[in-house]
């Protein structure tokens, strides 16, 4: 399996192997009023209309890390969806806000109209990557996967 990787790992017959750590971004459509700003936080936002994943979900637990960590209470979600697709196309309105995990926008398809909002975000990156059955040989296929991810991750991670 390729995805987040829980932290503390202590499954003892699976083996995880990071790939990058993934940090959570708040994001908006372009046409946003907070998009044009240079300089915001946190705080400033959790009043606005949000976008969130279904409370009980990993990308809800992350999203709450992240308000948790600024020591803001989670804000309540005008929309909520588990869809990324159809989180992101909510966000490209400019009538929401979200926090997106990073590699959305590293590897996902170009959308100009999403902006990234200059907000610091405290919550740590989590690992993302692979994860495979201790002492189960993997098949020359699977191998040759995992190595083009490692390659793939190592490239989009480059700075430029």
């Amino acid at each position: 399996m390729i995805g987040r990787i829980p932290t503390p790992f202590v499954e003892e017959d699976l083996v995880a192997d990071t790939l990058f750590d993934e940090p959570m971004l708040v994001m908006t459509g372009a046409t946003s009023k907070w998009a044009k700003r240079r300089r915001m936080n946190l705080a400033e936002l959790v009043d606005e209309p949000w976008c969130l994943s279904p409370p009980g979900s990993l990308p809800r637990s992350l999203q709450e890390e992240v308000f948790h960590a600024s020591g803001l209470g989670v804000p309540h979600a005008k929309v909520i969806t588990l869809s990324i697709q159809l989180y992101t196309t909510m966000l490209e309105t400019g009538r929401w806000l979200g926090l997106v995990p990073g590699s959305v926008i590293r590897v996902g398809p170009q959308r100009p109209s999403l902006k990234i909002l200059p907000v610091k975000v405290l919550a740590p990156a989590h690992p993302v990557g692979v994860i495979t059955v201790k002492n189960r040989t993997l098949s020359p296929l699977a191998e040759r996967f995992i190595d083009f991810a490692r390659i793939f991750t190592k490239k989009i991670q480059r700075p430029g």
